[in-house]
């Protein structure tokens, strides 16, 4: 390229920046006299732009180092001037003569220098704004606010030289005023606040991560809480009761806590409220609760919700307390539950005290059916009184102890004893039931029917033998099924319902097979009406037929039942029953009717009649007047007796051996009868000798002049005992809810080693007792017998290598 045409080179390069020629230290000067005049308020005659073009130069001429330590000498010695001008004396005073007024004084003087040291710090950040933007980043150095609560800090509160180290006296002063409200002086709050929050905004020199508030106030505030209240609570527990200690005590919680959120540093609090607690509470938590007169015990007996609530308030935060408390209401519940237990036993409800001899029993007597009745009277008053004990405490738990999950523990542990240390509660309780279900439930609303059944089912929840209860329950419940007892369906099934809930379908298996039964038998009946045998039957025959496996093995002589059992196998279950003699006529005729139809129905099957366990209505004519008379079976074969072939009533008088020889009737039973027809409220036959015992020569004859006003009687039976079980009875259940036992614990074996194939002997066990939990608790024994029989039978093998360890044999 030609060089004609080439443009000249060279660049432009930028004006040099001309930078006053003023002395750095005169510059600094300016700002330090600007700072001066912040302290001052004279801040209105200051143009904040000047200084912040002053301070940029110095930054900008390599003057930061000048400009920052500068800045920090003339903080520290506005600071140690302001001390000595109007903190130090102040600060003596409050020393010499801590009053109130001195310390508030002295406290208001310091939060006055740190409000105006922060007011002044804020402003001086914003003047030396490009400092901390270019100097302080890049040193690596506090910023200019920063330094500033770091001259305050230890120029002020922590310097060990000259006029400083105020922070010792600042925090006993504080301490003073405390103490001072503490004692019931009024104090200046806002002060304590702004020291407070002084103290936390500043961070200690040796431990950045703590606060100043941490390092000088918080520790003496703590030692010399405890001592205050150390010494208060040695007064206090020798001159209150124990619900007006616990009421002095959540005073004092509160206050310390209302003191925290008022004026102290919020992280207080725990540790405050940790003082308090020790030494108010974890020192003398048994003490309190046995204050004499108003102590726990007390508490719970005059059902002080508000006082117990109150208490339980400042003992649940506390693990050792709490379980003071814990046993302390669990203990008064055993007491109470003990009293009521022993209640019951002392009216000897068919049993002996230990070591005592069993006095033979007088002959049967209608008188003595009170004393039966009172007993059993007695027996449903131990379930309504526990019960009744059990919403004392849960009144508690809802109303007191807020539902806590500690407190409910100790009330279903204590309820789990009480009940269980009655070896009757699973009968009872079926008594209960049994007693309501045919009595309690007249004019009841439906909510009301519920809530009394869901309050049985509490008490069964408590139960460890519930299958010794199933055992009562199913004779209970055919009672009400058989004789039409129940005042509501609804309620027995839904009681039913309730238990399954509790423990599964297996265990009300035969609880439901009992209801099926009696609604079969019901639509038998209604075929049977339809049908052409039905003319060949000569009066209104109803008749249950029940499945023996569902059924309760019940005495023939004693309990009521169906009037037929059905078996598939070729014994019949009863004490041969069959031996009664019907009179000839009708009634044996229909008997053989009904027999022949339900084989004919059901082959394969076989009828047993349990005549002791039917009822019947008969139509009776004494003279010109009739009568109908709701007698049981054996009354209506008595009767019969006494009518002759005209079917008139004869007046021809039996004697009780002849009316045993004539019906078979088995003779305690036949006693019971005749007692009931000859000696009770209503005298259908005349007894000769007029005594209440029943001998075989005692003559009985109709009664043709009988009288009642009504038309419709019920015979009631004199009953050989109460409704609870005598000692010889209750030894029998116990054999046959024992051998249950061993059945359930071999099936309980056999499906753990189905399934494990081969277990250890201690594994087994366990896992048997956790299996069969729900409805007993067997004993290591009887699960070591079951295992024997298991092993007899050649269902498990031990290892030949280890003979605790059990394989199973399909």
């Amino acid at each position: 390229m030609p060089l004609a045409n080439k443009r000249p080179g060279g660049r432009i390069l930028p004006a040099r920046r001309l930078i006053p020629q003023v002395e750095p230290q005169q510059q600094f000067d300016k700002i330090a006299l600007a700072i001066n005049e912040i302290y001052k308020h004279n801040v209105s005659q200051l143009s904040f732009e000047e200084y912040y073009r002053t301070a940029y130069n110095l930054v900008l001429s390599k003057n930061g180092p000048l400009l920052y330590n500068g800045v920090r000498t003339v903080l520290e010695t506005h600071m140690r001037e302001s001390v000595e001008h109007s903190i130090l004396q102040r600060a003596q005073t409050a020393d010499s003569n801590p009053t109130t007024e001195n310390n508030e004084a002295f406290l208001f003087s310091v939060r006055l220098l740190w409000s105006e040291h922060v007011t002044a710090m804020l402003m001086i950040k914003d003047i030396l704004m490009y400092v901390d933007n270019i100097y302080v980043k890049a040193a690596h150095l506090p910023s200019i606010y920063e330094m500033g609560m770091c001259v305050f800090r230890d120029t002020v509160l922590l310097s060990s030289t000259g006029s400083g180290g105020l922070g010792t006296r600042v925090a006993k002063a504080v301490l003073r005023q405390i103490s001072g409200e503490r004692n019931g002086e009024e104090i200046n709050r806002s002060t304590l606040q702004g020291i407070s929050n002084m103290l936390v905004e500043l961070h200690d020199t040796a431990s950045p991560i703590r606060t100043v508030y941490e390092v000088v106030l918080e520790p003496q505030l703590l030692a010399e809480s405890r001592v205050y209240y150390r010494d208060m609570t040695a007064l206090r527990i020798k001159t209150m009761g124990a619900s007006e200690y616990a009421r002095a005590v959540q005073a004092d919680l509160d206050a310390e806590a209302d003191r925290v959120q008022a004026y102290l540093a919020l992280t207080t609090a725990d540790l405050l409220r940790s003082v308090l607690q020790d030494e108010l509470v974890t020192a003398y938590a048994p003490d309190i609760l046995t204050i004499p007169d108003d102590g726990l015990t007390q508490m719970l007996d005059r059902r002080d919700i508000p006082a117990l609530r109150v208490l339980y308030n400042i003992y649940s935060p506390l693990p050792q307390p709490l379980s003071v408390l814990r046993s302390g209401v669990l203990n008064h519940i055993l007491v109470l539950g003990g009293q009521i237990t022993e209640s019951l036993l002392a009216t000897d409800p068919g049993e002996t005290k230990s070591g005592s001899t069993p006095q033979p029993k007088p002959e049967i007597a209608p008188e003595a059916s009170l004393g039966l009745a009172a007993k059993t009277a007695m027996a449903l008053r131990w379930v309504q009184d526990v019960l009744g004990l059990y919403d004392v405490y849960d009144e508690f738990f809802h109303k007191s102890f807020s539902e806590g999950p500690s407190m409910r523990s100790a009330i279903n542990d204590a309820f789990i004893e009480v009940i269980n240390a009655n070896s009757r509660a699973p009968e009872l309780l079926s008594l209960f039931m049994d007693d309501n279900l045919k009595n309690g439930l007249r004019s009841k609303a439906e909510q009301d029917v519920d809530h009394l059944l869901e309050r049985s089912v509490l008490m069964f929840r408590f139960l460890k033998n519930k299958d010794a209860f199933e055992h009562y329950y199913k004779a209970h419940l055919a009672r009400r099924l058989l004789f039409a007892r129940s005042e509501s369906d609804d309620a027995e099934h839904s009681l039913v319902s309730k238990l399954k809930v509790e423990c599964g379908s297996q265990f009300t298996l035969k609880l439901e097979g009992m209801f099926k039964d009696m609604q079969l038998s019901m639509d038998m009946a209604r075929d049977l009406r339809a049908s052409s045998e039905y003319s060949d039957i000569g009066l209104d025959l109803n008749v249950s037929v029940l499945t023996p496996t569902f059924w309760p093995a019940m005495a023939p002589a004693q309990q009521p039942s169906s009037q037929a059992t059905a078996e598939n196998s070729t014994a019949a279950r009863s004490d041969d029953p069959t031996s009664v003699i019907l009179p000839s006529g009708v009634l044996s005729d229909s008997v053989d009717v009904f027999s022949a139809y339900y084989l004919k129905h059901h082959s394969g099957r076989r009828l047993t009649w349990q005549y002791a366990m039917g009822n019947a209505d008969l139509k009776v004519q004494f003279g010109t007047r009739t009568h109908e008379l709701n007698v049981t079976t054996y009354q209506m074969i008595v009767l019969l007796l006494f009518v002759d072939d005209s079917n008139s009533s004869s007046e021809k008088p039996l004697t009780a051996a002849k009316i045993q020889q004539l019906t078979h009737i088995p003779k305690e039973p036949l006693a019971r009868q005749l007692q009931s027809l000859a000696c009770g409220k209503y005298r259908i036959l005349n007894k000769t000798p007029k005594s209440r015992d029943v001998k075989p020569t005692d003559s009985f004859a109709f009664n043709m002049d009988f009288r009642s006003p009504q038309y419709r009687i019920r015979i009631p039976v004199v009953s050989a005992r109460s409704n609870i079980e005598t000692e010889k009875e209750k030894a029998a259940s116990q054999a046959v809810i024992g051998q249950e036992r061993l059945y359930l614990i071999e099936a309980a074996i056999v499906r753990i080693m189905k399934t494990r194939k081969q277990i250890p002997h201690d594994i087994l066990v366990n896992e048997t007792i956790s299996q069969l939990a729900p409805r007993f608790l067997p004993s290591s024994k009887m699960i070591k017998d079951g295992i024997g029989k298991l092993l007899d039978r050649e269902y498990l093998q031990r290892s030949p290598d280890d003979p605790r360890l059990y394989i199973y044999l399909a």
